[in-house]
């Protein structure tokens, strides 16, 4: 059963179709709706309680059409013959291509064979062709050799004349060597005492010279200390003026802001009451001529309200513009300060 439904899945899918499609119609007509006639016992009906008997409709069945089923039936065995022929043909190609396959395989085969006795009888000549040529280069290595010890006869003879030349020659040089010593021992000799007057005279002159050196040497010492301790005393008087001007330029910021501060402290108002210990961190971003850019109140400790932080800000506003700075290098354009009212 199971291997049918394999082998024809399409078949069985449209036959069940159709039995779901009759038991559908069948369930459908069972449950249409039935008027009931209701009676009195007495036998006595009013014309108000009279219920209209309504005519009962036929029951309605569902009609399945069996040329259809046979239709999809024929289609279904059609399909499957269909399939059958196809696979009887693809079954016929398949065969084909194996016996195709096998005849070029044979031939292949036999062109293998073919060309394996052919490279067999190339080998057999190749081999026949190198022993012919190693014969002949023996005979070959022969003649050489024979030509190589004649040639080395020949070679050893004009050696031992060359050689015995080579002495004969060596001998004159060796005479021609020895009068050059002996010339070159009296030349050395007059260059040495030369040589000796000369370094006389240069020892003499370079013990002046040092002693003129030496001389040089302590007065350019003497002055390089002199101008070293001179500079150290200008070093010393620029760092007492560089402190004394950072220290008076210190004062004068403090003071540049502190006069900021006081301003502002001036102008302040306020309807709260605030503690004596509230405080602010008050940062200014300022103009060079004093007009208020920004204003921000922060880093407030605990008794410094909300209140505290506007009225401050109000302050430092109601302050504009801000105290000029002393001298033009003092001015900052961002301030702050500590505002403790």
């Amino acid at each position: 059963m199971f291997a049918f439904i394999i082998r024809h899945p399409v078949s069985m899918a449209l036959a069940i179709a159709l039995h779901i499609l009759i038991a559908i119609g069948l369930v459908y007509s069972s449950f249409q709706e039935e008027d009931v006639l209701k009676v009195k016992l007495n036998g006595e009906t009013s014309e108000s309680e009279q219920m209209p008997i309504k005519q009962i409709q036929p029951m309605k069945t569902f009609a399945v059409d069996s040329s259809l089923v046979k239709q999809q039936l024929a289609k279904i065995k059609q399909e499957e013959a269909d399939k059958l022929e196809a696979q009887k043909r693809l079954k016929r190609q398949s065969e084909a291509e194996k016996r195709r396959l096998a005849e070029l395989k044979r031939k292949q085969l036999e062109e293998k064979k073919k060309a394996e006795a052919e490279r067999r009888k190339a080998l057999a000549e190749q081999r026949k062709a190198d022993e012919a040529k190693r014969l002949a280069e023996i005979e070959r290595q022969k003649v050489l050799a024979e030509q190589k010890r004649a040639q080395e006869a020949k070679q050893s003879a004009e050696r031992a004349k060359k050689e015995a030349l080579l002495a004969e020659k060596k001998r004159e040089q060796a005479k021609q060597l020895v009068a050059e010593a002996e010339q070159k021992r009296q030349q050395e000799e007059a260059k040495k005492k030369a040589l000796e007057e000369q370094i006389k005279k240069h020892n003499a002159e370079k013990k002046r010279l040092e002693a003129e050196a030496l001389q040089a040497k302590l007065r350019r010492e003497q002055l390089q200390q002199e101008a070293a301790l001179q500079r150290q005393l200008e070093e010393e008087e620029a760092k007492k003026r560089q402190a004394a001007k950072q220290k008076e330029m210190l004062s004068l910021r403090e003071t540049y802001i502190s006069s900021i501060a006081a301003s502002v402290k001036d102008n302040w108002r306020t309807a709260a009451k605030v503690s004596e210990k509230a405080e602010c961190v008050v940062s200014i971003t300022q103009t060079p001529k004093g007009m208020i850019s920004s204003v921000k109140v922060e880093k407030c400790n605990k008794f410094a309200n909300e209140q505290f932080k506007k009225d401050a800000e109000k302050a430092v506003y109601r302050a504009e513009p801000l105290p000029m700075p002393p001298i033009k290098e003092l001015f900052e354009r961002n301030i702050k300060f500590i505002f403790n009212p």
